[in-house]
């Protein structure tokens, strides 16, 4: 699928959001209005939406604060997650964090995949989430109970770590 990342603007962060999340968006962190966050929207080649990517920026951290592709298995998540480190790199952000909760197994092992790393569980934290939205189920994907919030990190490469050798004592001839 041919297609592009471009700028967002904040008026259509507020309706996706307030359409698909519901507001405030709520993290193991913080709540995230549309005006707190900047970000992406991926257009398929006839110009038409098909995914999201938000982030808020506090010095050499950001959180990806939504990733939505709005059709599972075009790859168009993927798409979103390396334009966003790219412009976050660009940025000068050198780790970003990520929230997703228990039930979305899927969720979990895409951001894996692509180098995140578990860092924290926030059990019941999503009973926090429902002080605020009280409309969020008890039940979340595959019937799996919708209880905690688990945070992924990632150090982003920069020009200097990623051309950087390894140091003699852990290059791969050293491990025989």
């Amino acid at each position: 699928m041919e297609g592009r990342t471009e700028p967002v603007d904040q008026e259509y962060v507020r309706k996706y959001w307030e359409t698909t999340w519901g507001l405030p968006v709520v993290s193991t962190r913080r709540t995230y209005a549309p005006e707190d966050v900047q970000g992406l929207v991926y257009r398929d080649e006839w110009g038409e939406a098909q995914g999201l990517v938000t982030w808020h920026i506090d010095a050499d951290w950001a959180e990806l604060v939504s990733v939505d592709a709005y059709q599972q298995g075009r790859h168009i998540g993927g798409r979103l997650l390396v334009a966003a480190e790219a412009e976050l790199r660009k940025r000068g952000v050198r780790h970003i964090r990520i929230v997703t909760t228990n039930d979305n197994l899927r969720a979990l092992g895409f951001y894996v995949r692509h180098g995140y790393r578990l860092t924290k569980i926030d059990l019941d934290g999503v009973d926090r989430v429902r002080k605020l939205k009280p409309n969020v189920p008890q039940t979340g994907h595959d019937g799996l109970p919708l209880r905690d919030m688990l945070e992924l990190e990632k150090e982003l490469e920069t020009q200097t770590t990623a051309s950087r050798p390894l140091p003699r004592e852990v290059r791969p001839e050293s491990f025989s």
